[in-house]
């Protein structure tokens, strides 16, 4: 894929893309905390946040130019590392399903926005940590941004199948029956006839809000809350979807001021995230990971071959750069868990130094 060219971008009025940011970067820079990689895995909390859509090469550009000083501050106390996406097409739903499971798309049924089922029962991340430390033991919360993809959308009948004369010829078996059944569905052309990806996952979770879709300042809000819920209290994974990105690339192109700003004022909501986990006392012991579900075909509107994401951490421990299949167990290594006993084994490797 083409890197993105600086001169196309500082060609641009120098008010495109101006933003104050001031504020944010003073509260990242006042607190005296940084994340202590000296803390026990299992004493740890983490936060990993999905910007829908960000291109590896844009979000490096934005840096170069100054634009993201709260990833720029975060990765100087941990790393960023290059990431690829491989295993299924490069959207929403495929993307999200192996970032938050680790498996590919024959382990979690989930090939693209339009061809899905629900991910299995205890495949997540959320589940995972549940199973280790027990639900009592770690809190798990999940805040979207776009309900398409996200929402955990309960199984759909199209109403045609639902009216359509029944099988003449039925057979005895249950199981036959049910799968002949799904196959009239089908021919009605409805995808959801199991249920969205997060179906079976929703019920797991301590707290799950993503219903609709929501800007930046909506989610933002959401997450400032469920820190300080949650915080105080012991031990937390949030996963939060930004959307703004995909949203303003679709509409206006990747090499876009909107797409660019869009961007830029997520690096603001991650300030306010760092800021508020040192206002809680909660930073020095709190892992963030900033990373996308794909990235954006330079210079489009789509992103059909979009590979080129990254993963952004306060981790020093962040050595290596890998594949999206790797970002499970790099989170579920950090907060203690033994990727090696888990079942079916995870196809991907932590990307962190072993402790």
């Amino acid at each position: 894929m083409a890197t993105i060219s600086l001169s196309r971008i500082s060609a641009r009025t120098p008010t495109m893309f101006a933003r104050s940011r001031l504020p944010f970067a003073i509260l990242l820079l006042a607190g005296a905390t940084a994340f202590k990689p000296s803390t026990p895995p299992r004493q740890r909390s983490a936060i990993l946040i999905s910007w829908d859509g960000a291109l590896r090469e844009h979000i490096n550009d934005c840096l170069k130019r100054n634009q993201m000083p709260s990833l720029a501050q975060l990765t100087k106390e941990g790393r960023m590392v290059d990431i690829e996406v491989s295993g299924h097409v490069t959207d929403t739903k495929a993307g999200h399903a192996q970032m938050l499971t680790g498996y590919d798309s024959n382990l979690t049924g989930v090939f693209s926005n339009t061809r899905f089922q629900p991910i299995p029962r205890g495949y997540s991340i959320f589940e995972r940590l549940q199973e280790s430390f027990g639900k009592k033991g770690i809190a798990t919360a999940m805040v979207t941004g776009k309900a398409m993809g996200l929402g955990p959308g309960e199984p759909k009948i199209p109403a045609e199948a639902e009216a359509a004369s029944p099988i003449s010829d039925e057979p005895s078996d249950a199981d036959e029956k049910q799968a002949r059944w799904l196959d009239k569905v089908r021919l009605f052309g409805e995808q959801n006839v199991l249920g969205q990806p997060f179906y079976l996952v929703k019920g797991s979770l301590t707290a799950w809000d993503g219903d609709r879709p929501r800007d930046a300042r909506s989610v933002g809000q959401k997450v400032l809350a469920l820190i300080d819920r949650f915080g105080p209290k012991g031990r937390f994974f949030l996963f939060v979807h930004f959307g703004d990105a995909d949203v303003n690339g679709h509409k206006f192109g990747e090499g876009s001021q909107e797409y660019n700003d869009a961007l830029v004022s997520l690096d603001a909501w991650l300030g306010r995230m760092v800021a508020q986990l040192k206002a809680d006392g909660l930073y020095d012991h709190t892992a963030l990971y900033v990373t996308a579900d794909h990235g954006f075909d330079v210079e489009t509107t789509h992103h059909t071959k979009a590979t080129h994401i990254f993963l952004a951490s306060n981790d020093p421990l962040l050595i290596s750069a890998g594949e999206q299949r790797d970002i499970a167990p790099t989170l579920l290594q950090a907060l203690g868990v033994d990727v090696s006993k888990i079942t079916p084994a995870l196809p991907g490797k932590s990307l962190r130094k072993q402790e």
